[in-house]
């Protein structure tokens, strides 16, 4: 059994663009790797295919059943294979945990194979979060569809620093009420955070003193 890390990131900034016509919308983040929180990834091969979780919901649905299937039908897998995946970053947190263990699971069975189609498949069909994992970079500026991604240098993020409002934000939800209150005119850090706290009025109190994660619900303080 071999065992693998997915690490959370942080957006310390998010800018977000009208709905596209497409309906997705282009972003500019500077985005980093929180260096010690992660989640846990036990892979050995089976004499059948199993996907367990500490997190009982999420075991019908995931995003490693995703990247499995996307891999199996390209031939990038033919054995069978128990998973067990350990949840240490909060879901609808903002931190970008389902996208981190998708890709670490695509890393895992791609190895050094570039699979550019591959990737990016996946990266389509996850989220605009994989983009950013996928290039193994501890900090980045991203922006367009997420897929635009420059290195930086940026420290990275403390679990210390985070502060956890156990409130589970829907990422939909969150864009949906974004494009109703154009919060694109926003100046805010993050201009997802209006739509947020509209949703969910329990993070108001929290972004008065920190600024927020993604679609949130997860706040930060910077050093």
């Amino acid at each position: 059994m071999e065992t693998i890390k997915a690490y959370a990131k942080v957006n310390l900034d998010l800018k977000v663009s009208k709905p596209s016509k497409n309906g997705y919308h282009k972003i500019k983040s500077n985005m980093v790797l929180v260096e010690d929180l992660f989640d846990e990834i036990r892979i050995e091969k089976s004499s059948r295919d199993s996907f367990e979780c500490n997190i009982k919901d999420l075991e019908k649905s995931n995003f490693i059943l995703i990247v499995m299937d996307i891999l199996k039908r390209n031939g990038y897998i033919n054995d069978k294979y128990k998973i067990v995946l350990h949840k240490n970053i909060p879901v609808g947190s903002g931190l970008g945990g389902g996208s981190s263990d998708a890709v670490a699971i695509a890393n895992y069975f791609l190895g050094r194979n570039k699979a550019k189609k591959i990737r990016r498949e996946i990266c389509k069909a996850i989220g605009f979060d994989t983009f950013f994992f996928m290039k193994g970079y501890s900090s980045a500026f991203v922006k367009g569809f997420g897929q635009k991604i420059k290195k930086t240098e940026l420290k990275l993020i403390k679990k210390e620093q985070l502060i956890f409002t156990d409130v589970n934000c829907e990422t939909k939800a969150v864009y949906k009420h974004f494009d109703e209150i154009q919060g694109w005119k926003s100046k805010e850090k993050n201009q997802l955070t209006q739509a947020a706290i509209e949703l969910y009025p329990q993070l108001k109190e929290f972004s008065k003193n920190y600024s927020m994660s993604g679609s949130g619900s997860t706040f930060f303080k910077e050093k």
